[in-house]
């Protein structure tokens, strides 16, 4: 889990960048989780990670109050009231264990244990364009279990190289293992932290090679924080990043939205196309990445209804137009 550990002294409505959270927790917890797991099986990693993860919820502020920022507008927008005291505290904590579960499957995910055939594809139309797509942007988010997608790209008929740009200088533990688990992962992660304009020309050809590249675009610029569209998200007006949109409009290929969610027990992934390759005049850019904003948050919001409780951001999603850009103190 990750948090600042020095909190701003008002509530989550004072917004800071994600990219400021930092990771709470040890390597060393990590491997014991993993080694419960491996020894005794699912059922006492459940048992164990229960107050784990109720440590956590109680002790992190900011990310509880965000969760419960994202839960009242989520309630609001599904026709119920928000919730209050208790039932507010359990709803919350549900997502944060539902948190805890997925880093499970990210496990399995990365010991290879996850294959095409524990997929549900529950898009086939999608799932096939994807297949025809020579090379392919594809917008995914923090919601679900993107790293279950791997298998799709592993083998198949879609078995091809996968790109993902990623930003990890906030969960070094965590991205340590992972590597740690599972060093002969076919996955080429792109630091974002550290993209240049000689990374665009190489993805340029990765794609045309044939190639796919995953970019989360629920999470604001690290570099240009402030590159953003505000648009309508679960009632309140968000700001979506500019630059997942205009490197998909630079990269001339087909875009996909890929989300993977766990629906009673069983992964379902969902995969629609998003938009044709298209030559934007500069002049029209703006508008056209405005529309492609609005888009992905509209499905977002929808796939976010469809699993209330996988959406892990944990910091304040919709930050007031005037503090936009405070920090923590």
């Amino acid at each position: 889990m990750s948090e600042k550990k020095t909190a701003p002294h008002n509530d989550v409505d004072k917004p800071f960048h994600w990219s400021q959270l930092k990771e709470r927790g040890s390597m060393l917890g990590i491997e014991v989780l993993v080694f419960i797991y491996k020894v005794f099986g699912k059922w006492l990693f459940k048992i164990v990670l229960t107050p784990v993860m109720f440590y956590f919820y109680v002790t992190g502020r900011l990310s509880r109050q965000a969760i419960w920022h994202y839960l009242d507008n989520l309630n609001v927008s599904m026709g119920e009231g928000k919730r209050t005291g208790w039932a507010r505290f359990k709803q919350g904590f549900r997502l944060y264990f539902s948190f805890g579960m997925a880093i499970l499957d990210k496990f399995d995910a990365w010991l290879g244990k996850v294959n095409i055939k524990d997929l549900e594809i529950a898009t086939p139309e999608g799932y096939q364009q994807l297949l025809e797509a020579k090379g392919a942007v594809i917008f995914s988010a923090h919601l679900g279990n993107m790293e279950i997608c791997r298998a799709i790209f592993s083998m198949g008929d879609n078995k091809r190289p996968l790109n993902v740009i990623t930003y990890n200088e906030h969960t070094p533990s965590f991205n340590n293992f992972l590597k740690k688990v599972n060093q002969d992962a076919a996955i080429n992660f792109i630091h974002i932290n550290n993209f240049g304009p000689d990374d665009t020309i190489k993805l340029k050809q990765k794609l045309d090679d044939g190639e796919a590249v995953i970019i989360f675009a629920d999470r604001t610029s690290v570099n240009n924080p402030n590159s953003v569209h505000h648009v309508p998200f679960l009632g309140e007006d968000a700001p979506f990043a500019v630059g997942p949109f205009a490197l998909a409009n630079i990269m001339e290929c087909p875009v996909f939205l890929m989300f993977c969610i766990n629906e009673q027990g069983r992964y379902k992934t969902y995969i629609e196309k998003f938009a044709d390759p298209i030559k934007v005049k500069r002049k029209e850019r703006q508008a056209y990445f405005q529309s492609m904003a609005t888009k992905f948050a509209q499905r977002l919001e929808f796939y976010c209804k469809k699993a209330p409780y996988q959406w892990y951001n944990f910091f304040n999603f919709w930050p007031k137009a005037t503090d936009k850009d405070s920090k923590p103190s």
